[in-house]
């Protein structure tokens, strides 16, 4: 049993559909995808560590499985800029969070401001696996600018894709903003097609908001996978 596979069938035993951020980052390690910096800090000594061993600015999220979306429960403070920040931060998530289930705090590099793209992946009945990219961040419902490939996706197909959304005009440097790494991006849908197909009998969807494309590369920010 491969390393992905533990880590889906562990959650599932569990019975949890939902696979928090940080098990979802660890599969997506695990496929040879970059994400930034991360540690899974389980006191306050070892968040103060991690921040430390990044760099600031360092963004921390509750890990919890009774905190799903996190932003509504203001479990995501992003831009910390020094020990005492996320010091107060781990306490205020200790204290708000108390009576809940926590696996820990997740303390991440922060990643410079960048286009905010899309990588999800649904299941079809009839074709199984598909994988979609477009535009992404907070905008994603409201603009709806996303193109489907089904899965296993290859390179050239998903070149083709990044061509086909309303707004590629964005990945070509529009107005200042960085020229988006096509070949770099064209890979990670690749490598998401390729995890969403190679474990479909386990993975019913994932959604990767934002992937930030900026002058440093091509980075999953946040990372959700839910389990048939």
């Amino acid at each position: 049993m491969s390393e992905i596979k533990e880590i889906l069938s562990t959650i599932q035993s569990e019975q949890r559909k939902a696979v928090l951020e940080h098990e979802a980052k660890m599969i997506l390690k695990k496929m040879g995808i970059l994400i930034p910096p991360s540690t899974l800090a389980q006191s306050k000594e070892e968040a103060i560590e991690a921040a430390g061993n990044f760099g600031y600015p360092v963004v921390m999220k509750l890990m919890s499985k009774e905190v799903i979306h996190k932003t509504d429960y203001g479990a995501v403070v992003i831009n910390l800029h020094s020990e005492d920040a996320v010091k107060s931060t781990y306490d205020d998530f200790m204290t708000r969070f108390a009576d809940m289930d926590v696996a820990g705090v997740l303390v991440e590099k922060m990643v410079n401001k960048g286009l905010e793209l899309i990588i999800g992946t649904n299941t079809d009945p009839t074709f199984g696996p598909v994988i979609l990219f477009g535009v992404g961040g907070v905008m994603v419902e409201a603009i709806k600018d996303v193109v489907f490939r089904i899965c296993p996706t290859s390179q050239p197909q998903a070149l083709q894709a990044i061509e086909e959304i309303k707004a590629k005009i964005l990945l070509d440097g529009f107005r200042g903003m960085p020229k988006v790494d096509k070949e770099q991006l064209s890979k990670l849908i690749v490598k998401l097609s390729e995890l969403a197909w190679e474990y479909k009998e386990y993975i019913a969807e994932m959604d990767i908001n934002p992937v930030i494309a900026n002058e440093d590369g091509i980075f999953p920010v946040d990372a959700r996978i839910i389990l048939k």
